[in-house]
């Protein structure tokens, strides 16, 4: 993988000022969850920072928030009904690859959400499945980041009898790369914070969801960095994904994402700034609890490169268990669906 030539002064090559714009003016739940309790409908605020600040900064900045009342932790909050019995969830990573046809994304997402094992899915590479998500079976509910063209490339949907929505906050993850700036251009990504309300108990699940950057991982020697501006955005979008992690208020917070890095190789190198060096201080993957013998997620490279996180703090004080881990097989993505099914007490 040849290096990514000579940088220049990091600058915003995502959205265009027309989308920041439209960015910041809400999020589109689809389909619109005023058909549930009316009491849960979103109240968009706007935000008072844009994307465009400045890259060098490890913290995440608001793109976009919406809330539905006041959002406070499960723990200690008046009226919310302890946790009598253990909760069984599962939650699934799923990128729907971008250049498949409609009609084979519909066909993945309906799988998936007709898994009965499934409760909630951090989606990637939405951006031309607008439509496939807004046509889900309705007892789904999906939060997607709204664009002058549709939709953008990370969302989250939940079964709406178990949940109910409570926030949603978009965040700066990254810069993208401009096609002058390096061989392997891309977007600016985000970080989707969706805090869910679970109906029996009254307590939050935050769902955080990341697209880390392509081609950040060496194709020759795995577990460790390329030599590219990918690989200096991804340890950004890392950093700024662990300091968001450490200030989402819920009782259990779980994350999915693509993050273009292999966990067996990432486990056994440990790389300065990798995935587990950086997240793994705050959360800890169903591969690092349970081991990688399961699938590669993406069997072209034969790589895990879609994770499931759930929170340590929720871990060490026995909110969270990580009970299995699964990739599922038969879809028309490069990627593979992993579902992780946790027990929440």
């Amino acid at each position: 993988m040849r290096p990514a030539g000579v940088r220049r002064p990091p600058a915003w090559a995502g959205p265009p000022p027309l989308l920041l714009l439209a960015t910041v003016l809400g999020v589109l739940v689809a389909p619109a969850v005023a058909a549930e309790d009316p009491r849960s409908a979103p109240v968009v605020a706007h935000a008072a920072t844009t994307m465009a600040a400045s890259p060098r900064s490890i913290e995440p900045r608001l793109v976009l928030p919406v809330t539905a009342g006041p959002l406070q932790g499960g723990q200690g909050v008046r009226g919310v009904a302890p946790v009598r019995r253990a909760l069984e969830v599962g939650v699934a990573s799923m990128n729907l690859f971008a250049q498949q046809g409609v009609e084979q994304a519909s066909a993945d997402a309906h799988r998936l959400t007709s898994n009965p094992a499934v409760d909630v899915v951090g989606w990637q590479e939405t951006q031309n499945f607008g439509s496939v998500l807004a046509a889900l079976p309705k007892q789904w509910r999906t939060a997607t980041v709204p664009r002058p063209d549709g939709i953008g490339e990370i969302a989250v949907s939940w079964r709406r009898e178990r949940f109910r929505l409570e926030r949603v906050r978009l965040l700066a993850g990254t810069d993208g790369v401009e096609a002058g700036e390096g061989p392997y251009p891309f977007g600016g990504r985000g970080i989707l914070v969706v805090t869910l309300t679970e109906r029996s108990t009254g307590h939050r699940l935050s769902v955080v969801n990341v697209h880390l950057p392509p081609q950040s991982e060496s194709s020759t020697a795995p577990g460790r960095w390329a030599a590219t501006l990918n690989a200096d955005r991804a340890r950004q979008h890392l950093a700024r994904l662990a300091r968001a992690w450490r200030g989402v208020p819920a009782r259990w917070v779980v994350g999915t994402g693509d993050f273009n890095f292999d966990a067996k190789a990432d486990l056994r190198r440990r790389p300065a700034g990798g995935p587990v060096a950086t997240l793994g201080r705050v959360a800890s993957s169903t591969y690092q609890q349970l081991g990688t013998d399961v699938p590669p997620t993406y069997p072209g490279l034969d790589r895990h490169i879609d994770y499931v996180w759930v929170d340590r703090d929720a871990l060490r004080r026995d909110r969270i268990e990580v009970r299995a881990q699964r990739v599922l097989g038969g879809y028309h993505s490069d990627h593979r669906p992993l579902v992780a099914r946790l027990r929440l007490h």
